[in-house]
């Protein structure tokens, strides 16, 4: 059975590769290439949209929340601001968090940045962290980053972009969690802005196109299938739109035959 398994997946791999050869061959002789486009799949990133201290769709929390505030922004007129002041040696945390249900498509490579504007040096212990957690289709927790530290300038605005970002498979939600706390230390204080939290994932023609490649070579059928109907919907003009509607009559085809074999 095993073996048999392993001969469809050869077979597979050899008509699959062939359709995307041909993909590739269309893709160089194009005159016209259609350029990538990077998705940011966070709403009101920004901060703009929202009412006196709360930003729509985000939600701040703990002993001293964030607020959002006109009083300075990266972009627009609006970010979200943290100001941390312990009373005695009570420890103060103030957390930003923001869920992304259902919008990630498995197979692309994300990218997270935002731009931090920190006032003036933190003290009593005071730190900068973000949190990336991923979850499944049952809304299920499927892996972390753990807590990551990050510093910032005082006085101007910086561009933090996170480092070797490992996204699972098959994971279709994400939650982005940032948090900043003091110690237990009197006089702990922290104040910094936040702004344009972009999680983004090019899923032009091109990429696409290449994530299909690098799944149908690693078997990994479901993903494949998964990203060919993310090219269908998003480049339903696109030249090469019938020969990955072809591709995927192959791919489903060979998943039949897999599936029937175990």
């Amino acid at each position: 059975m095993i073996l048999n398994n392993n001969i469809i997946k050869i077979t597979c791999l050899l008509f699959c590769c062939f359709s995307l050869a041909e993909l590739q061959s269309a893709e160089d002789s194009k005159t016209d290439k259609v350029d990538s486009r990077i998705r940011s799949i966070i709403d009101n990133f920004s901060f703009e949209e929202g009412q006196g201290d709360a930003a729509i769709g985000w939600a701040f929390t703990n002993s001293q929340p964030p607020i959002r505030s006109g009083s300075d922004a990266h972009t627009g007129s609006h970010s979200a601001y943290i100001n941390l002041q312990n009373e005695g040696k009570k420890p103060s945390e103030s957390h930003k968090i923001k869920t992304i249900d259902g919008k990630l498509i498995g197979g692309l490579n994300y990218e997270l940045s935002f731009f931090v504007k920190q006032m003036k040096p933190g003290t009593g212990g005071y730190i900068q962290q973000y949190f990336v957690e991923w979850w499944d289709e049952d809304q299920q927790a499927v892996k972390g980053t753990g807590f990551k530290q990050f510093s910032s300038k005082i006085g101007d605005w910086e561009k933090i972009v996170v480092p070797g970002l490992d996204i699972p498979e098959n994971v279709r939600s994400v939650k982005l969690l940032f948090r900043f706390v003091t110690g237990a230390i009197e006089g702990g204080s922290g104040e910094v802005f936040i702004d344009d939290i972009n999680f983004s994932a090019d899923d032009s023609s091109e990429a696409l196109v290449a994530a299909i490649e690098r799944k149908v070579e690693l078997a990994q059928f479901d993903v494949a299938l998964s990203l060919i109907d993310s090219f269908l919907e998003k480049h339903s003009d696109d030249p090469k739109v019938d020969d990955i509607k072809a591709l995927k009559s192959r791919v489903n085809k060979f998943q039949q035959l897999e599936e029937s074999s175990e």
